[in-house]
């Protein structure tokens, strides 16, 4: 049996903690997106209902890059 170093183990736990489960897939981030956003530019807190947008755009690259270009798109306009 192999051994783990107390290194291994520390982030093994560190990941176990990180990795947060995202229910709600691409498709139901691209379509709150928009209310996502518009809640970052007015600076509200964002309700609970659109907290799984902000979860899927943590592990999501390719949803992220949309977010950040939106984001520019509507900063561009106000």
């Amino acid at each position: 049996m192999m051994k783990l170093s107390y290194q291994q183990v520390n982030n093994l736990i560190e990941l176990s903690f990180a990795t947060v489960d995202d229910t709600l897939g691409c498709d139901g981030c691209l379509e709150l997106m928009d209310q996502f956003a518009q809640a970052e530019l007015d600076n509200t807190i964002i309700p609970k209902t659109l907290e799984a947008v902000r979860i899927h755009l943590e592990q999501c690259k390719c949803c992220k890059d949309e977010y950040e270009a939106l984001m520019i798109a509507l900063r561009e306009v106000q």
